[in-house]
């Protein structure tokens, strides 16, 4: 019997052999087997995604080559255009000095540019570490730290704030460095912790909790400091709307927004009453610049001449006539009229023509992020500068009130460029890890 049995288990053994090299299931000790790498793999992919276990720098990857191609087009035209815009006034205001402003913008460039490479190489998950205080009751992480930090230099313009060409108190002047603008810092602290929030609630962001009462309870925060102590409407409307564009693309819960945005333009009506009325009662003056050239509007009229005064192929570089004192302080808030004055409609459109490209190249980086952290901040940065760009050329056409609005890349401003440098060293941090084609 028992050599009978032998033939017969030898016999099934091979039929089970040849099944499975037909490609037939596999029996179940295999099936168990691949289950278990399964689970092991996707063990290690969460412990690899665990930001406590990243490292700070990462070489993994390689940047995203067209939006640095970019960002270099647009740094370079726009130092370039800055210096056309300003070298008279440098002049006026440096005792003779036509490069002054150049030398500091271009300072500002490098250190934007070091920080850059340096944000580009860190693996930015990291900004998700989480660290604990007071034995593990209190737990943070490199994102609220950002926030935190950003908000307390916002505070501080209240008792040490200064006003810089007859502007708010929104400057605050720092020993050996000069004066800057915290509502600057301000944007990117809000942009990485709205991305962190967002990433970290996702589960719950449709709720009306976390959904909406958390973000407005910030955002009532940053109304407070940005209307209440800066009279700042121009960065408000920014961060409101990259803050919203956020939300929106993580997945809020719609139907519960109309009557939050009803109480918080209440809320904004209130501080306005606060700041008073005549301040931003003078910046409406933009729809008619021709009314009264000599009082606010003037300089949306100077801007309305040089623009026209440009044609289709401009001046010429160096050649415009608007920056000779004409049009105040051409090198912050108005460049794009200098620009369209000596590039004429041509070099208008390119630069328009540039940012579109920026935008659309962002938000194919975001599309494609690892994770939804790093396509969070990508739409939040790629979204904060165009706005902001669409915004000042808006202002340069005498379509959008003058309110501050600068343009990144070109306007003057040293601390404005160095931050959107950085801003780009994060965008490009999520680009070497995102899967581009």
């Amino acid at each position: 019997m028992q050599e009978q049995i032998r033939p017969g288990l030898a016999a099934k053994q091979v039929e089970t052999g040849a099944a499975n090299r037909n490609g037939k299931p596999p029996s179940k000790p295999a099936k168990s087997a691949k289950k278990m790498a399964s689970l092991a793999g996707k063990q290690a992919k969460k412990k690899n995604d665990d930001p406590n276990r990243i490292r700070f720098f990462s070489f993994h990857g390689k940047v995203d080559m067209p939006m640095t191609v970019i960002i270099f087009v647009l740094l370079v035209f726009g130092i370039t255009m800055m210096f056309s815009a300003g070298h008279a006034q440098s002049w006026l205001d440096n005792e003779g000095d036509s490069y002054a402003y150049t030398v500091k913008q271009i300072t500002a460039a490098g250190l934007g540019l070091a920080g850059m490479v340096l944000l580009c190489f860190m693996d930015y998950r990291v900004l998700r570490r989480e660290f604990s205080a007071f034995g593990g009751k209190f737990r943070f992480t490199l994102a609220h730290m950002i926030l935190w930090i950003t908000m307390f230099m916002n505070f501080l313009c209240l008792p040490f704030g200064v006003a810089a060409e007859g502007d708010q108190k929104r400057w605050l002047k720092v020993p050996l460095f000069g004066t800057f603008q915290p509502s600057d810092f301000l944007k990117i602290g809000l942009i990485v912790f709205m991305a962190y929030y967002i990433h970290k609630n996702f589960d719950k962001i449709r709720s009306f909790w976390v959904g909406i009462v958390k973000p407005g309870m910030l955002f009532l925060a940053v109304v407070f400091i940005m209307i209440v102590i800066q009279s700042h409407m121009s960065g408000l409307l920014i961060m409101t709307a990259v803050c919203a564009v956020m939300l929106f693309v993580g997945g809020i819960n719609m139907k519960p927004v109309i009557p939050v945005v009803i109480v918080l333009a209440v809320v904004v009506i209130i501080g306005v009453s606060l700041s008073g009325f005549d301040y931003f009662g003078d910046r409406v003056k933009f729809m008619d610049p021709l009314s009264e050239p000599g009082d606010r509007s003037y300089q949306n009229y100077q801007s309305a001449l040089a623009i026209g005064s440009g044609g289709v192929w401009g001046k010429g570089f160096g050649n415009s006539t608007q920056k000779y004192f004409y049009l105040p302080y051409a090198q912050n808030d108005f460049v794009y009229a200098v620009l369209c004055e000596e590039f004429g409609l041509v070099g208008g459109a390119a630069v328009i023509i540039l940012f579109v490209i920026f935008v659309m190249r962002g938000f194919t980086i975001a599309s494609n992020a690892e994770d939804r952290f790093g396509c969070l901040m990508a739409t939040g940065i790629t979204f904060h500068i165009g706005l902001q760009a669409l915004l000042n050329i808006g202002v340069n056409l005498c379509c959008v009130p003058n309110t501050g609005i600068s343009m990144p890349f070109f306007s003057y401003g040293g601390t404005a460029l160095m931050l959107q440098l950085w801003e780009m060293g994060l965008l490009l941090a999520v680009s070497k890890r995102a899967k581009l084609k």
